[in-house]
């Protein structure tokens, strides 16, 4: 029984230093630049009309290159195509939405998953985005 308990709280220590505690923001900061191959493979799944695609495809023509800095400040800047803007960023404190503003308002997203490595924000079809939208760190191999 001593050994059944004994392992038991080895265990939980073993879990418990595996479990990362950083809090879902700070995976945010730093910069994302578009995964636009997973973007295109995941809108294709959505069966979009010829329309739909071809404007899919266009935002990722003009967004390819894009660099989404987000400080720990809260501070915001995308860099598309050589042109800087300026915003602000700030997540819900359950880690599940993302709200951005860039343009004097604030537009939240739904975060569908957030690690070091990948940000998959929800489709918002009332503003045409009916297709997620997928980063990577930037500089990472897409």
């Amino acid at each position: 029984m001593k050994k059944l308990a004994f392992l038991v709280l080895l265990l939980s220590v073993i879990y418990s230093s595996c479990v990362d505690n950083k809090p879902p923001g700070k995976y945010l900061t730093g910069s994302w630049s578009y995964d636009v191959q997973s973007i295109l493979d995941s809108a294709r799944l959505m069966n979009p009309s010829e329309n739909e695609m071809a404007m899919v495809e266009g935002a990722m023509t003009i967004y390819k290159d894009a660099v989404f800095e987000f400080k720990e400040s809260g501070g915001l800047v995308v860099v598309t195509n050589g042109i800087e803007q300026t915003g602000t960023w700030s997540m819900s404190s359950d880690g599940k939405q993302l709200i951005i503003n860039l343009s004097g308002q604030g537009q939240p997203n739904e975060i569908l998953e957030l690690t070091e490595k990948r940000l998959v924000l929800a489709p918002i079809p009332e503003l045409g985005l009916f297709y997620k939208r997928i980063f990577v760190p930037a500089g990472a191999p897409r």
